[in-house]
């Protein structure tokens, strides 16, 4: 039989282990996110462009001025830094958004 000790102790290595796995869970799921929040910014810039070259003035440059800027979209950087993500999954993600549109 365990002595109350040899019982906590096997408890507390659970609850380190625990705790590695929540946090492993949690990453994935904010990488899936931050994929996603990748892809859907390429999708809206590309549709946004897309949109423009087949009818020039869908959108007023004075209402919309702030979106013909790039620099006023959303940077894919934050979402990279926000889930530890490579280039390449970074590109993946891009790619999948631009092919979404492409498939319209």
């Amino acid at each position: 039989m365990k002595t109350a000790a040899e019982i906590r102790a096997e408890m507390a290595a659970l609850e380190k282990e625990l705790a590695k796995a929540e946090e492993a869970e949690a990453k994935a799921a904010q990488a899936d996110t931050a994929k996603r929040a990748i892809a859907l910014l390429a999708a809206m810039r590309t549709a946004f462009k897309e949109l423009e070259q087949l009818v020039p003035g869908s959108f007023d440059p004075e209402t919309w001025a702030v979106a013909f800027k790039a620099q006023a979209w959303p940077r894919s950087g934050k979402y990279k830094r926000m889930a530890d993500l490579s280039e390449t999954e970074v590109k993946n993600a891009q790619d999948a958004g631009v092919g979404a549109v492409a498939k319209l």
